[in-house]
């Protein structure tokens, strides 16, 4: 008979328990918070590395990115181009410049509501506008002797896609390094497929490729300018 009461008020206190845990029930409630938002205005180290390995290039890209949201960032980038190149079958002068207008978007699940350093993924829209010619080029034929010409000057504009991912991290108080990977997909394919295509193409790479990878690493400064109001997320437990 013990035995069984014992039992029978186990149950009940299991029972109790349950109802207890059951009726407990967890609130999310969206806390308003303050942020400070800015711009990031730095430059493309990597365009330098470029300039020790193809002496002939020049190149200069200024990056920009300022924060929306808190998770989402407006970005963009200008270029500047200028190629000479001579070599034993022809010369080439180039020169132009370009500009990528996108959104970068945070994947970074930040520990603090105005925590700047971030893992991103991104996409850009590309425009340059250049000019290109190429004063001599020579055709060498066995047969018949070598040949040489020239290819006049040549006004041109390019449009492409950029996908990218990248980081950014603060080094210091409001200066940050980050890099990202990209991926760039021509529009207007026809400039690949010239006959003389242009050498480089600025902001976006060799002339004669349709798609084309870059690697970027950039040293930025940010600088505050305004608020951004946002919302956190709070789960709070009620009985």
């Amino acid at each position: 008979m013990q035995r069984r009461l014992r039992c029978f008020f186990s149950i009940l206190l299991l029972a109790a328990a349950v109802t207890a845990n059951a009726q407990a029930q967890k609130d999310t409630v969206y806390k308003p918070v303050e942020i400070q938002g800015g711009l990031r205005l730095g430059i493309d180290l990597t365009r330098f590395a470029v300039k020790y390995f193809q002496p002939y290039r020049t190149d200069v890209t200024i990056a920009a990115d300022a924060q929306y949201n808190r998770n989402l960032y407006f970005a963009g980038e200008l270029s500047y181009n200028n190629t000479s190149h001579t070599d034993t079958n022809y010369s080439y002068k180039g020169n132009g410049a370009s500009i990528t207008l996108g959104i970068d978007y945070n994947l970074l699940k930040k520990r603090e509501p105005g925590e700047k350093n971030i893992v991103y993924t991104g996409i850009r829209y590309g425009f340059a506008a250049f000019s290109y010619d190429i004063p001599s080029y020579t055709v060498h034929d066995p047969y018949y002797g070598n040949y040489t010409a020239s290819y006049p000057r040549t006004n041109a504009t390019a449009h492409w896609i950029e996908l990218l991912i990248g980081i950014r991290a603060e080094i210091f108080k409001n200066f940050y390094m980050g890099w990202t990977l990209r991926d760039r997909i021509l529009l207007n394919k026809g400039l690949a497929n010239r006959d003389f295509p242009a050498l480089v193409i600025p902001g976006y790479g060799k002339g004669n490729k349709s798609n084309a990878f870059d690697v970027m690493y950039n040293v930025s400064y940010y600088i505050p300018l305004y608020k951004i109001h946002t919302k956190v997320m709070e789960v709070k437990t009620k009985k």
